[in-house]
């Protein structure tokens, strides 16, 4: 029996990964199909397609395709935050699904501008849009908490602004570095690699350097660990000085 090199191998188990992704991709397909048809509806449509969602980020991973994770984050971060499946989310959804495929499926244009594409996307919102004043502006959350990213993601997205959160902070990197947000805030304390080492590594790499970054932490201000921080990095305190650092960090670096 033939021995597979090292490349083939890894060949063998993209491809592998590639037809799993296909799998829960059309999936995805299914139930758009079933909410269209009156199959499923409401809050169990929602649970679902978000449950293939989280299905596909995960599958994805494996598959290097030049912006895959960040649409699929994205498409994650869209159903997490909707409560309900309503007409406008599913053909939102549909648009997220048309972009997986077509990038599943193999490349059938140029190279896309993998930040524009993203920015062109859907977005979740918490407000009536015809009350706020959308604001062309990316903010990427990296916060382990969900209770806590939804807090400050509300205060961001009721604000206009376009929010994605992310959980871990090493999957952050590939999707900052796809997605090219406007303002990363990332917390202090994270497991693997700390909010402040991320701080650190974006301003410190040439291709995130111009990234705005904060800080949310309860640290006090002369605290040690912060002395690592270059001095381009917000600081956004928890508690009652979060408002007013929100709001300085937002104004200082010009996204408003």
């Amino acid at each position: 029996m033939a021995v597979l090199s090292e490349k083939e191998v890894e060949k063998l188990h993209e491809g592998e990964a590639l037809d799993e992704a296909r799998d829960v991709a059309g999936s995805l397909e299914i139930r758009i199909n079933q909410v269209l048809c009156g199959e499923l509806k409401g809050e169990e449509a929602r649970n679902l397609l978000a449950q293939d969602a989280s299905n596909l980020r995960l599958k994805v991973k494996v598959v290097k395709l030049p912006g895959l994770s960040s649409i699929c984050q994205r498409l994650d971060d869209y159903l997490w935050n909707i409560d309900d499946i309503t007409d406008q989310n599913v053909r939102d959804i549909q648009q997220f699904a048309d972009k997986i495929l077509g990038l599943l499926d193999g490349p059938t244009e140029p190279k896309i501008d993998v930040a524009a594409e993203i920015r062109n996307l859907p977005h979740h919102t918490t407000f009536d849009v015809s009350e706020v004043k959308k604001i062309d502006k990316e903010v990427t959350l990296v916060l382990p908490q969900k209770s806590a990213a939804r807090l400050v993601g509300r205060e961001l997205t009721e604000c206009g602004y376009r929010v994605t959160t992310v959980l871990d902070s090493l999957e952050a990197f590939e999707i900052i570095l796809e997605s090219r947000p406007d303002l990363v805030i990332t917390t202090a304390v994270m497991p693997r690699l700390s909010g402040i080492d991320l701080a650190c590594a974006l301003k410190a790499m040439p291709t995130t350097r111009d990234v705005a970054v904060a800080l949310l932490t309860s640290m006090d201000l002369n605290h040690p660990d912060l002395r690592a921080l270059p001095m381009t990095v917000g600081i956004i305190r928890r508690g009652e000085n979060f408002g007013a650092d929100l709001a300085e960090v937002l104004q200082r670096f010009g996204i408003t």
